[in-house]
């Protein structure tokens, strides 16, 4: 806009870049006040004419001076004068105080301290005070001086700000108030006005709120370590730092120095003490001194009054637990109350030590210990109960432990026997003819005497000795050795309790048992006992095979020597030995055969295949035991059998098929009329009453069944069958109740999966009964006494009186 133009139409025109049309106030606030703006400013913020070249200041010589062609103006007013309560409106100078109220019969308090505010308006040199409001505190609070000039003296003098200062009573209508602190503004006012403020204080302790904090103040917790369990646990089971750890406790009543393993594991930071036992000390054998736990090194101190000292050291009071640092080989660690001396650690401790801690374990401290003289131990005698053995372990510890026993030994040779046959070396005339059975035990090495019985020979037969070790007749009695089976032998002299056994025979696994352990025997044993069973013949089989091994070597010898392409073919163990690339001379021998079992553990059935194909002769041998009957034999005895029977299809007359009456017929058989002789003579008429859906069976039922009065009722028709007498149409019977016409083919199909007998009952039905004869007996006259006539009830044993003659069932002049 042009000035000194008229406001005309078409002499003024807007400004498009104006976009404020506002009116700006004529007031400013100033610390809370108004006052007039003296900058003056147009619609929308834009300036006025005054602020033109016009209006500029005579001082500003850059600007046009308007004076030079308008004139002067008036010079811009003074401003205005703030007064001093408009200055200080609203600032107050703060002090934090505090006074002591008496408190009378409470056993917890004496005074209450009550914390206020005493507050300066500086506008008008006024103070009150102010307490800060508690809540369920019980007093009144709030306004406890009404604001206004509080004389200081009776003088008349106010409290002004320049008598206010930290630390200074301040006496208000008689109470006295006692600063301790102020704010931030008071200190930085009075210091601009010249006045230096006293150093803060602390607020005093009131008994009450602090014993009510600490109701409400949850007690501090140890903060537990960020320690991953799982992994330490994979990472460090398993090792254990160990240590070899000394207790000198000699200064003491009985005291020794003693030695423990002090094992400290990495998995979980606990320690435990192993003591170490000799043996020597007569202590009780207490494994652990500390089992498996944290160690404390150090700790709060305890009350030592009950019961503080009864109780054990939480985690809360102990401060530091030992760890690897602690344990150095030459330093001291208490234990409980005792001091133990670190002497050595192993090489696993030494390499930890190097690799984890950079720490070189010292050299092994040696500990020097009394050594005492020693006495020669004498043991005392037997006592009579028990084994010496017994005796002995009491004299090795003071609660007795049962000897030591062999168990693989036991496992390895349980139920095996060597069995000898033996004669009482006799002096009386009674005793003269009695045969027993020495039976040695490989498991535990225990001797059983069982004597074979007699027919009428007065003597009471069976157990004679119960299984027990014999000591040697030139042992000591409280040191005693026992019989081992290199003292048993054909003609041994075996004393047991005063009798005297002599060793006329013995069975054949005793022969296998000595070749195939031969480091157990002398040779001479061996070589006797050979020859009682070449004597006896029961070696046939092993000449046969030696001198077939012996043939077939000098037939080898024989080819090789003339030269001969043709070459003996190898044997099946030849065969395996070329397989495996073994060189003649190399190989181990072969390992003897092993002992058959005795004939007390084969069955009947196998002990008759081996009779047969042993061919065994029948002369000169006296069975240790009768055979029964049953064929069986009784523990403690053995059993030998010499059968040559005849052949089991011999002398076998053909039996006709017996009939058996209906529910007891025989097992089935392939025959075609088997089910048709057997069915029940109805049983066609029934099949066809079936076809006709009618009941197969026709049972009438009594009058008493129709009428329980006993008369006859014609009211109802009387159903036909079993079953009409319980008013059921038999014409109503369901399919699944009804037989099927393939009933008896199923069943014919069924019974011919069931055997008629088992295959050793059917053998052992094959071979006669065998029965004891008397023909060659000497006095066959006799009512009584063994060649006495045999009754069905008597057991059939040998007789005693029968002349050696040859044997009837010698199987190689056998007739065919």
């Amino acid at each position: 806009m042009a000035w000194g133009l008229p406001k005309l139409p078409g002499l003024t025109f807007s400004d498009p870049t104006k976009t404020q049309y506002h009116i700006r106030s004529s007031l400013r606030y100033y610390q809370g006040h108004r006052f007039p703006d003296t900058v003056v400013r147009g619609p929308g913020g834009t300036a006025t004419d005054v602020d033109s070249n016009a209006f500029t200041l005579p001082e500003d010589s850059v600007n046009y001076d308007p004076s030079l062609t308008y004139g002067r103006v008036k010079q811009p007013a003074m401003p205005a004068v703030v007064p001093h309560w408009v200055h200080y409106d609203k600032r107050c100078l703060n002090f934090t105080a505090f006074f002591k109220q008496p408190v009378y019969e409470n056993p917890d308090e004496n005074y209450r301290v009550r914390v206020v505010n005493i507050v300066y308006f500086l506008e008008d040199d006024t103070l009150t005070v102010m307490e800060p409001r508690v809540k369920n505190s019980g007093l009144w609070q709030g306004r406890l001086v009404k604001r206004g000039k509080i004389p200081k003296n009776d003088v008349g003098d106010c409290w002004h700000w320049k008598d206010l200062d930290i630390g200074k009573d301040i006496c208000i209508y008689g109470k006295v108030f006692h600063t301790v602190s102020c704010d931030l503004f008071t200190k930085e006012w009075l210091e601009s006005q010249g006045l230096e403020l006293s150093k803060e204080e602390d607020l005093p302790i009131d008994a009450y709120m602090q014993k009510k904090r600490w109701k409400t103040v949850r007690p501090p917790q140890k903060m537990k370590s960020q320690d991953d369990r799982l992994r330490r646990y994979l990472e460090y089971d398993g090792k254990v730092l160990a240590f070899d750890v000394v207790w000198d406790d000699r200064e003491s009543e009985n005291g020794d120095l003693r030695e423990y393993k002090l094992l400290y594991f990495l998995q979980d930071d606990t320690i435990a003490i192993k003591e170490l036992h000799d043996g020597k000390g007569g202590k009780d054998p207490f494994p652990l001194l500390l089992k498996k736990t944290k160690l404390p090194k150090k700790w709060k101190e305890k009350p030592v009054s009950f019961p503080s000292t009864v109780m054990e050291i939480t985690d809360a009071e102990v401060t530091e637990y030992y760890a690897p640092m602690d344990l150095i080989v030459g330093q001291t660690i208490f234990v409980l109350g005792r001091r133990f001396l670190l002497c050595d650690c192993d090489n696993f401790t030494r390499k930890y030590y190097k690799t984890m801690l950079n720490i070189d374990q010292p050299a092994r401290i040696e500990v020097r210990h009394e050594t005492t003289k020693e006495f020669p131990k004498s043991l005392p005698p037997h006592i009579g109960i028990g084994a010496p053995e017994d005796t002995l372990q009491s004299c090795f510890g003071l609660i007795p432990k049962p000897p030591h026993k062999d168990i693989i030994k036991y496992n390895l040779n349980a139920n095996k026997y060597l069995r000898y046959l033996c004669e009482l070396d006799w002096i009386h005339p009674e005793d003269n003819g009695r045969r027993f059975v020495l039976a040695y035990s490989l498991a535990d090495g225990t001797v059983k005497i069982g004597e074979i019985p007699r027919r009428n020979s007065g003597i009471r037969e069976g157990k004679f000795l119960k299984p027990m070790r014999l000591q040697m007749p030139d042992s000591d009695p409280n040191f005693p050795t026992y019989y081992t089976p290199d003292k048993f032998y054909i003609g041994a002299i075996v004393p047991v309790f005063k009798h005297r056994f002599k060793i006329i025979g013995c069975d054949l696994y005793v022969y296998r048992y000595m070749s195939a352990n031969p480091e157990k025997f002398p040779q001479e044993v061996i070589d006797n006992v050979r020859n009682y069973h070449m004597r006896e013949g029961n070696l046939k089989d092993e000449l046969k095979q030696a001198i077939n091994e012996e043939q077939a070597a000098e037939t080898r010898a024989q080819l090789a020597k003339i030269g001969q392409a043709a070459v003996a073919e190898p044997n099946a163990m030849e065969r395996c030995l070329m397989a495996l690339d073994v060189v003649e001379g190399s190989a181990t021998p072969p390992r003897p055969p092993t002992p058959p079992m005795t004939t007390d553990v084969i069955s009947y059935d196998d002990s008759l295949r081996v009779t047969r194909q042993s061919k065994p002769t029948c002369d000169e041998i006296l069975p240790l035991k009768g055979i029964l009957k049953s064929g069986t034999a009784q523990d403690d005895h053995q059993k030998m059998v010499c059968f040559s029977g005849p052949a089991p299809d011999e002398h076998r007359e053909p039996r006709d098929k017996p009939i058996y009456p209906p529910g007891q017929q025989s097992h089935f058989n392939d025959n075609d009329d088997f089910c048709e002789r057997r069915k029940d003579p109805n049983t066609k008429e029934r099949e066809e009453r079936r076809a006709r859906d009618e009941c197969p069976y026709e049972i009438i039922p009594s009058a008493q069944l129709l009428n329980g009065t006993g008369e006859e009722s014609s009211d109802k028709p009387q159903l036909p069958g079993y079953l009409g007498t319980y008013e059921v149409d038999c014409k109503q019977v369901p399919e699944h109740m009804r037989l099927s016409p393939n009933a008896y083919e199923k069943i014919k199909k069924l019974r011919s999966d069931v055997p008629e007998i088992s295959p050793a009952a059917t053998r052992v039905s094959h071979y006669p009964q065998l029965s004891t004869t008397v023909e060659s007996c000497v006095n066959p006259q006799e009512a009584t006494g063994p060649c006495a006539p045999r009754k069905e009830e008597d057991v059939a044993f040998s007789c005693s009186h029968v002349e050696p003659i040859k044997p009837c069932c010698d199987s190689d002049k056998k007739e065919t």
